[in-house]
């Protein structure tokens, strides 16, 4: 039981990883939804106070300031579990991919929460932004640590002829969705706490309003002041929200053919179907959500929920594509054994 625990460990912490930075995540799409940010002005220190003996009395005073805190808290846990983490990989796993994803986690780690600190110091929207999207690719690099350390890393079987072209496919449609969640934060950072297009699937009750004219971005800003009591948009932030929106269908157009193309082959693996089948109800959750964030005018929790589903939805593509270019590693001697076999074959029965 020890050696089983020894061999299976690191792949659970690193899972247990992947979960902690998915929650940290969330944590942090409440901050940004609730405009929360910059409740607490002072970094590393709390109001002066040390991070980590802050007053819990002086923390629950303020949602705001509970939020931005305990994301810091989260945070730093975090970091302490990737290095963990990473010590356990470096004292049980052979040189490989499992170190250098191992590192890459602690660089990333380390590097978030420079950034994290550097917005606050500095009220930058850009490096909270750089913060978001960093972020991403903390959790692909996590996620892709816990899959070499799987078992499936060691043993894929061989992959089919159409494995490789699986693997492109979940690879592009992925990083669709990354841009557009990147677009999304865009939106969230330079203009939080409100939308800057209200309606859906209409764009202020026209299909495509002239929104780059002065005069329309006037009549616009007009009703959002007297009708929504919002403050005023920007032509970028009304561009941004519409390439946003139109990417997500697009997306979700290309994984619903992607997956009916990718699983109607006889020789399809059993693990992919699956995978897809969950990929796609991520996608379909993410669209639903999308437009709930617009009909309920930006309710917090949909937001946030938006946010971690946009995680999940590029780490499963990630992983899927990572898991199918693994099981193409020993599709040349697959090959090379059947020809080998054919042609013995060949040869008795000519004898």
């Amino acid at each position: 039981m020890d050696s089983t625990f020894s061999a299976r460990g690191p792949y659970r912490a690193a899972c247990f990883l992947v979960g902690s930075i998915l929650f940290l995540i969330t944590l942090g799409g409440q901050v940004t939804t609730r405009v929360a940010g910059m409740a607490v002005p002072d970094w590393p220190g709390t109001f002066g106070h040390n991070m980590f003996v802050y007053p819990w009395s002086s923390m629950t005073s303020s949602m705001f300031i509970f939020l931005e805190h305990s994301h810091r808290l989260v945070a730093s846990g975090v970091g302490l579990i990737t290095l963990l983490v990473s010590v356990w990989v470096f004292l049980t796993q052979p040189k490989g991919w499992a170190r250098r994803l191992a590192i890459t986690a602690s660089v990333l780690v380390v590097l978030q929460g420079i950034l994290g600190g550097q917005r606050v110091i500095q009220a930058s929207w850009v490096l909270g932004l750089l913060h978001g999207c960093l972020a991403q690719g903390y959790l692909l690099v996590a996620g892709s640590l816990a899959l070499v350390l799987s078992r499936f890393w060691k043993n894929p079987g061989h992959g089919d002829d159409l494995a490789r072209a699986r693997a492109k496919m979940v690879w592009f449609m992925t990083a669709l969705v990354l841009t557009q969640t990147i677009l999304g934060a865009l939106m969230r950072h330079e203009g939080p706490g409100f939308l800057s297009v209200p309606d859906f699937p209409k764009i202020y009750g026209e299909w495509m309003p002239a929104f780059w004219d002065s005069s329309v971005l006037t009549k616009i800003n007009h009703y959002r002041a007297s009708e929504l009591q919002w403050p005023e948009t920007t032509r970028t932030l009304i561009l941004w929200q519409i390439l946003h929106r139109t990417l997500g269908i697009v997306a979700l157009v290309g994984i619903l053919g992607g997956a009916i193309w990718s699983v109607r082959s006889a020789v399809t693996p059993s693990w992919w179907s699956r995978g897809m089948v969950g990929w796609v109800f991520l996608a379909i959750s993410q669209v639903v959500l999308g437009i709930s964030i617009l009909w309920t005018g930006r309710l917090p929790e949909i937001a946030t929920a938006h946010v971690l589903l946009g995680a999940s939805l590029s780490l499963m593509g990630w992983l899927l594509g990572l898991a199918s270019w693994r099981s193409t590693q020993d599709l040349p001697l697959a090959k090379m054994g059947r020809n080998t076999f054919r042609k013995n074959s060949k040869r008795e029965v000519s004898r």
